[in-house]
């Protein structure tokens, strides 16, 4: 089965973009980035506290609204208004989310914090998406703007993270939205028809010197069970990892991986559906995908000893 990203994709020069989460980190300096890079292209800067956005250049082609990503209507309303000034959508950039580390087990039972950061980190990018396939596929065919009219289709890009491909302790609920994320990103981009020139991709940073770490520890799961709380636990050794900032001083720059979310989306060339950003990234992911393979290899025996070894239907489906 042929997919979209089985062919390049090309930006338009005038494009449009909506980004979530522009209040700072990688949404701000994406947003930063076009404004000024790319001035010709129009930027949809968004934030929960649209009064968030003022380290975001304003200009014609830059519009600051409203988007509480776990609201619809929030949602909804964000998209007609980027119509109503643009008339197209082309680059949705699923940057929104947050971290709450900690023992899993200290989770509360209920509707706590680690459902809140399931709902904005994966819910909130689902629903995002869903209202952006409509305009990739019915409204940009039609659209007229910027001398640019008839192209349909569109990109969405989730800012994944490293935590979308392996976990690490004390961020269960991090990477459980994440690696939801990423298996919702590569079932959507094989649902959507060629035709519609729609495109799916997960950029996954390593390391990135943003708020992320500080924020993500003031958010620390509560009531550590003593069984965990001890100097050599792995979750007590993380926590200490992101809170000595000194040894971050090797990640990634906001401003870095932003640049390179465009060139993925702008560089004329098959959009993958995943990319990790940055050698910690890379690295870790080749170093995962090895450790699977020899354990694939290593129970290859076994697990082809259940069913018809020659059943090959559900494979051809999903390639």
């Amino acid at each position: 089965m042929e997919t979209p990203e089985a062919k390049p994709y090309n930006l338009p020069d005038d494009a449009v973009w909506l980004i979530t989460g522009c209040s700072s980190g990688i949404g701000q300096a994406l947003a930063q980035h076009i404004a000024t890079a790319h001035p010709a292209q129009r930027v949809v800067a968004t934030a929960r506290n649209p009064s968030s956005l003022s380290a975001i250049p304003d200009g014609p082609n830059v519009l600051k609204l409203a988007l509480d990503v776990t609201s619809t209507a929030s949602i909804d309303a964000a998209f007609a208004a980027a119509l109503a000034a643009y008339a197209r959508v082309d680059v949705v950039v699923n940057n929104a989310g947050y971290n709450v580390m900690g023992d899993a087990e200290a989770s509360p039972a209920g509707n706590g914090a680690a459902r809140a950061l399931m709902d904005a980190n994966f819910w909130g990018a689902v629903d995002v998406s869903k209202r952006a396939l409509p305009v990739f596929r019915d409204v940009n065919p039609n659209a007229k703007s910027g001398g640019q009219g008839g192209r349909g289709g569109g990109v969405i890009v989730n800012v994944s993270s490293l935590g979308g491909f392996l976990g690490s302790p004390g961020n269960a609920f991090y990477h459980a939205s994440k690696f939801a994320l990423e298996g919702f990103a590569e079932s959507l981009a094989k649902e959507v028809l060629p035709e519609w020139n729609v495109h799916v991709c997960c950029v996954e940073p390593g390391g990135v010197r943003t708020s992320y770490a500080t924020t993500a520890l003031a958010r620390r799961l509560p009531r550590r069970h003593a069984a965990y709380d001890r100097a050599d636990g792995p979750t007590t050794r993380m926590l200490a990892f992101m809170d000595a900032l000194e040894l971050h001083a090797g990640f990634a720059s906001a401003g870095e991986i932003a640049e390179k979310i465009y060139e993925v989306v702008g560089g004329g060339r098959k959009i993958p559906i995943r990319v990790p950003l940055g050698k910690d990234s890379w690295g870790m992911v080749m170093a995962e995908t090895e450790k699977v393979r020899r354990e694939l290899e290593e129970w290859k025996e076994f697990s082809c000893a259940v069913g018809n070894p020659e059943v090959e239907g559900m494979a051809k489906l999903v390639k």
